[in-house]
């Protein structure tokens, strides 16, 4: 067979999926109806050994079958061999334990004396009528000889997957529209910014994913946010990733800065402060720009040199000091003369040596 043809077909088979129609779009599906099995746990067997004239094997109250998971029903067939068909009650339970709820009643109903009765019970149409049950009991008005059980229905996957492991326990549906679960009765954790639905004719309910900026793998659903969106959305992002915070992973951690030439969805969008440990007031800055909170006379994006005016200091409390301006001020005040009268007071030439600092050095002049 020719390599593209064996292409087309695998093609062929990946792309005709159920659940989706030819142009992608999620679609209301079901898996196949098979034959289901199940244990008798009453008194009353699934065989019949004597003459079917005779009594025969006979019980005189239930039957129950355990269906080894729970399924959507579409027809439950009873075989007996009695001459008298007794009046019949047939009920369903979802878990062990009930409650049981009828499905069908039935009377008794006139039969061939001496040969065997089939009895079929169907589901009736419409969504609303369809019964899933994990269990069933027969229960018997009379005497009855029951040969054989047939109970046919499909795996209950809530129209979100179109096959099932139905021999599994419990059966396991292939779940699509990015559910998950056994039935498909909840969905994928990346995908709840909708509340999980089951899926009908008329509207798949697919699950839609939560907008996570690619910095999160799950998120859960607020039933409030998604009232307050007007019915848009409600999925809140858990668990953020690449230093993100927020309900969307939409903006950066304490301690990180939004990166402008790095789309949101990068795993390098938010950058560390990096501000220096002496040079900054702590280790936060704007996370919008990325400037540190600086200390006085400290300058620069993560505070780590001193601004105009200032010099460097030996001191972690105060790294940068303002330069002392008394240089500057000596430099601008005009020199007395020695002729002036006043000069003679404080600046003529002492014949002793003394020890002056800047605070002293002529008070008269740069003085209070």
């Amino acid at each position: 067979m020719p390599t593209a043809f064996i292409l087309l077909l695998l093609l062929g088979q990946a792309t005709s999926d159920p659940c989706y129609d030819p142009e992608g779009r999620p679609r209301f599906c079901l898996p196949p109806v098979t034959q289901l099995v199940g244990r008798a746990a009453g008194p009353c067997r699934q065989t019949c050994t004597l003459p079917v004239a005779s009594p025969g094997p006979s019980c005189n109250g239930s039957l129950t079958l355990d269906l080894d998971g729970p399924f959507l029903l579409t027809s439950v067939t009873l075989r007996f061999c009695t001459p008298g068909p007794p009046a019949l009650v047939l009920s369903a339970a979802w878990a062990v334990g009930g409650p049981w709820r009828p499905l069908w009643r039935r009377p008794a109903w006139p039969g061939a004396l001496g040969g065997p009765e089939k009895v079929t019970f169907r589901s009736p149409p419409g969504p609303k009528a369809r019964m899933v049950a994990s269990h069933l009991r027969v229960e018997f008005g009379g005497q009855a000889g029951l040969v054989t059980t047939g109970v046919r229905g499909r795996c209950q996957c809530h129209g979100h997957a179109a096959r099932c492991a139905a021999q599994a326990r419990p059966p396991r549906c292939r779940c699509r529209h990015h559910t998950t679960g056994p039935g498909c009765e909840s969905c994928r954790p990346s995908h709840r910014d909708w509340p999980w639905r089951p899926a009908t004719p008329q509207h798949p309910h697919e699950c839609l994913p939560c907008s996570c900026n690619q910095h999160a793998r799950r998120c859960r659903f607020n039933s409030e946010l998604f009232r307050l969106s007007g019915g848009r959305s409600g999925g809140v992002c858990e668990r953020c990733r690449h230093h993100t915070a927020g309900r969307h992973c939409h903006y950066c951690q304490p301690g990180f800065w939004r990166d402008p030439s790095q789309p949101i969805t990068s795993h390098k969008a938010c950058r560390a402060c990096r501000c220096h440990p002496i040079g900054a007031t702590g280790g936060m800055c704007n996370q919008t720009s990325g400037q540190c909170s600086c200390k006085l006379g400290v300058t620069g994006l993560t505070c780590n040199h001193c601004g105009p005016g200032y010099q460097q200091s030996r001191s972690p409390r105060m790294p940068c000091q303002r330069i002392p301006e008394a240089t500057t001020a000596l430099a601008t005040t005009p020199i007395a003369s020695r002729s002036d009268p006043q000069c003679q007071n404080y600046c003529s030439v002492w014949d002793t040596s003394v020890h002056m600092n800047l605070q002293r050095y002529c008070q008269q002049d740069y003085g209070e």
